[in-house]
């Protein structure tokens, strides 16, 4: 199979990165890609109160984990979603005042007024919750849950009786929207899913109202803490940490990955216009070998020194284009613990009672087959895009990241075998001194690995086919032109000697 590369001068001649010279592809984080809903995932939760209740636990883990560090570093850093420790154990907690600080948490959680009428709610539904719904509730719950935690804190017997009395209306208002929930949820249940939808957002908006978050937030903190630290706290943790910890999340499900694109063709002008540096690149033309019946791709992990030591080939996978993503059960999807931490960590209660959700670990469960459907859902969603990118008609190499061996941008910069490449076709626009740069590259190459039946080509917009095509440059003409630039390089000499 052929498959097209298209790239920009920068990308292959541009000293940063030398991808001609160095016969390398990058793999691109989803987030690196032009795409906003790359690796998007129609995230579901529906669990019974065993999940639930876990779930609401490694949220206050994670809270706890991230108020900690907040509190030893002050306004000195600036707390993200990579401080979140989706993948830590409250069960291990090693500093044993660390697990005296999550367990006040947690008892402290547990014991709010309608907490567990929540996760009650929550398991009895009958609807699918998704991120903006869950999102929400993350949020109310965790702005009574931190301001309860303050209640008790020296900084909150800092404030003057006034601003107390205005705490503690602030405090009602919000514990009563906690109570408020409880009444939506049972109206929300029998709605049809787009009404469902429409009264969720109304919802949202009489929740989230930034200006008493912020009096809050302004109360507790103003006479004791910087105002740098203020804003750090307020905007990470009451903000953002709820949205960065669902986004987070999915790292529970599946490794990172990263991705190298090709296309079937190369026919198409917005193609050339978005990765063929506006028709100013080129586009480079590979073969694939074989893995039984795959068509695959023969790549090198770069050493130290430059060169390549082999790696096993990676199969293209061909990208599916859909009106909307696959759906995601989050709650039978957890894969990136050992079976025996998912048990203890999401699928066990603390009186030993065991979820549904994790029937395909148990002794009579269908493990295997759960197992196809795991990896067969991550690649779905991986080499899903909308209909609107239909156009690209792309492939993907795909590298999984269970380890952590590719977080680097170096790890992910592979080599590949200069034989697989068979051509290259010059952009409409490409300057002259770019496409002899090429030239000049590939009959180095083409020296030292023996070959002659490398093919240089010219792109061209054809009015009979109304895409672009192109025309081969004979290598007589190349070397011609290769000829000609050394000749003004040795013009060029000349004059600067002089």
């Amino acid at each position: 199979m052929r498959v097209y590369r298209f790239r920009g001068i920068e990308y292959l001649l541009g000293e940063k990165y030398q991808e001609l010279e160095r016969q390398s592809i990058y793999f691109a984080s989803p987030d690196q890609l032009n795409d906003p809903m790359e690796g998007f995932r129609d995230i579901v939760w529906k669990g019974d109160k065993i999940v639930w209740t876990n779930f609401f636990k490694h949220f206050v883990y994670c809270l706890c984990e991230s108020y900690s560090l907040l509190k030893h570093t002050g306004d000195s850093k600036e707390l993200g979603a990579d401080d979140i420790p989706i993948l830590g154990r409250w069960d291990e907690i090693p500093d044993p005042q660390s697990k005296r600080l999550f367990d006040d948490f947690w008892d402290r959680f547990l014991n709010l007024q309608k907490t567990s009428e929540i996760i009650e709610a929550l398991a009895k539904t009958n609807r699918k919750i998704r991120y903006r719904e869950l999102e929400l509730y993350l949020r109310v719950i965790q702005v009574v849950f931190l301001t309860h935690v303050l209640e008790s804190n020296s900084v909150y017997e800092s404030i003057s009786e006034s601003e107390r009395l205005q705490l503690t209306e602030i405090l009602t208002i919000y514990r009563e929207k906690v109570g408020l929930i409880l009444i939506a949820l049972p109206k929300i249940e029998n709605l049809e899913p787009e009404e469902a939808n429409v009264r969720l957002r109304k919802i949202e908006t009489f929740f989230s109202n930034e200006r008493v978050i912020r009096q809050l937030n302004n109360l507790i903190f103003k006479e004791k803490l910087g105002e740098n630290y203020r804003l750090t706290f307020f905007d990470f943790l009451i903000f953002d940490l709820p949205k960065k910890y669902l986004k987070k999340i999915e790292m529970l499900l599946w490794p990172s990955w990263y991705t190298a694109c090709f296309m079937s063709n190369y026919h198409n002008s917005s193609v050339w216009g978005n990765y063929g540096d506006k028709h100013e690149g080129a586009c480079l033309i590979f073969e694939s070998g074989k893995i039984g019946h795959l068509d695959s791709f023969q790549l090198y992990e770069m050493t130290d020194k430059g060169d390549g030591t082999p790696k096993t080939k990676i199969p293209f996978v061909k990208v599916r284009y859909a009106n909307k993503p696959g759906e995601v059960d989050f709650f039978r999807s957890i894969g990136r613990l050992e079976t025996e931490d998912l048990m203890i960590l999401w699928y066990t209660d603390e009186a030993g009672n065991k979820s549904k959700c994790g029937d395909h670990l148990s002794p009579d469960g269908d493990t295997f087959n759960w197992r196809d459907g795991y990896w067969a859902s991550f690649y779905r969603d991986i080499t899903t895009k909308t209909k609107d990118w239909e156009y690209e008609q792309e492939y993907r190499l795909i590298l999984e990241d269970m380890l952590g061996e590719f977080t680097a941008d170096k790890d992910r910069t592979l080599l590949y075998d200069f034989n697989s490449l068979k051509g290259i076709i010059f952009g409409i626009k490409i300057a002259d001194e770019d496409r002899l740069k090429i030239i000049k590259i590939i009959q180095d190459k083409c020296e030292k690995y023996n070959r002659t039946d490398f093919k240089f080509f010219q792109a061209y917009y054809s009015p009979e086919h109304g895409n672009i095509r192109k025309y081969e440059i004979p290598l007589a003409d190349a070397a011609e032109w290769i000829d000609l630039i050394n000749e003004r390089i040795d013009e060029i000499n000349q004059q600067v000697e002089r």
